[in-house]
């Protein structure tokens, strides 16, 4: 009886293996929903970064996932849900330095949108003095040179003149100085916009 147990257990086989499945971690969702967005496929893009929200172990990624979601929802002119991710983005601790100034431009980009100049008129200004050569890496049209226009639609918009004129004149120092007259300055800023 022995003999057969002991023969039988012999003759047994394992089940094949299970093959494990490769589940993508919080970090290569986030990738994902980034190259969604270079290439355009926004709905897309937001499930991505709200899956690597949901999965994410860490303040970093949690912060980005916000910051790209809010980029994609403005892209999709979303711009409550864009704002609200922005705004969740900023009250994060851990946030890295590159990712709250895609966060800051793209919730300047979003205020002004929603004529909250006052909001557009500090954050992009937090941009530009942190770093005057800002680039959002994942959109190569996002530049200083924009958040800058913003800041100075923004100035005009509100009424400040004279800082939007302030602003001209970086932004196209070779017809420095630009007048805060409103009408002169209006036609300044729109042969600016043009060009950019």
């Amino acid at each position: 009886m022995v003999a057969l147990l002991v023969s039988l257990a012999g003759c047994a086989k394992d089940p094949a293996p299970t093959p494990v499945e490769d589940i993508p971690d919080d970090k290569e969702i986030l990738a994902l929903g980034w190259k969604d967005f270079e290439e355009k496929r926004y709905d897309s893009a937001i499930t991505n970064f709200t899956e690597a929200y949901n999965k994410s172990t860490t303040a970093a990624i949690r912060s980005e996932s916000l910051c790209g979601r809010g980029w994609a929802n403005s892209y999709k002119r979303d711009l409550a849900k864009a704002k609200s991710d922005f705004a969740f983005a900023l009250g994060i601790n851990g946030i890295a330095t590159d990712v709250d100034l895609d966060v800051r431009a793209g919730h300047a980009f979003v205020a002004h949108a929603q004529n909250d100049f006052t909001s557009a008129i500090a954050l992009a200004h937090a941009v530009l003095t942190q770093r005057p050569t800002y680039a959002f890496v994942h959109d190569p049209r996002v530049t200083a040179k924009r958040v800058r226009m913003v800041l100075i639609q923004s100035y005009y918009a509100d009424g400040q003149f004279a800082q939007a004129a302030g602003q001209m004149d970086l932004l196209v120092p070779a017809n420095a100085p630009h007048p805060a007259d409103p009408v002169l300055l209006l036609q300044s800023i729109i042969a600016a916009g043009s060009s950019l």
